[in-house]
């Protein structure tokens, strides 16, 4: 079992978004790289009821159908505890959206390595909040493919 990721829906939903987007080509390439990763065994991918809610929310039923058979893959599965719930709340007061916040405290409660995103919020949020995660939060490109659990 390799090191643990938790996508953010954003991942899921990026091949769906304009490739012609120099940005959103490169993303989406980089997330299908991870599920390459995942499919090997390299990494291990988490789902929370946070993308369950999320995704159910799309009102593009193709899309709402394509990111459920992704969110499947998935071999780990995470919980909202009442800590869970708790961190999302230290987390939205840290300024993250409430969603957002529950994905993270999610992400962390999995004990996965990375939180991976193409939202530019997070991203933002995350880098000025870094001290206060207790996970790193990436791009897409940023996850180095080759990790092994344990490797720095």
């Amino acid at each position: 079992m390799g090191d643990i990721v938790y996508l953010d829906i954003c991942c899921l939903k990026r091949p769906f978004d304009d490739a012609g987007n120099e940005r959103v080509r490169r993303e989406a390439e980089a997330v299908a790289a991870i599920f390459d990763a995942v499919n090997a065994g390299r990494f291990t991918l988490v789902r929370s009821p946070a993308h369950d809610f999320e995704n159910d929310r799309n009102p593009r039923e193709d899309r709402r159908l394509a990111t459920r058979l992704w969110l499947e893959a998935a071999a780990e599965r995470v919980t909202v505890t009442t800590s869970a719930t708790a961190r999302a709340r230290e987390l939205a007061a840290h300024g993250f959206a409430p969603l957002d916040a529950l994905h993270l405290a999610c992400a962390e409660h999995s004990h996965a390595r990375w939180f991976v995103t193409t939202d530019d919020r997070i991203l933002k949020r995350a880098a000025a909040r870094r001290g206060q995660l207790r996970i790193d939060v990436l791009k897409p490109e940023q996850v180095p493919l080759e990790a092994k659990d344990g490797d720095p």
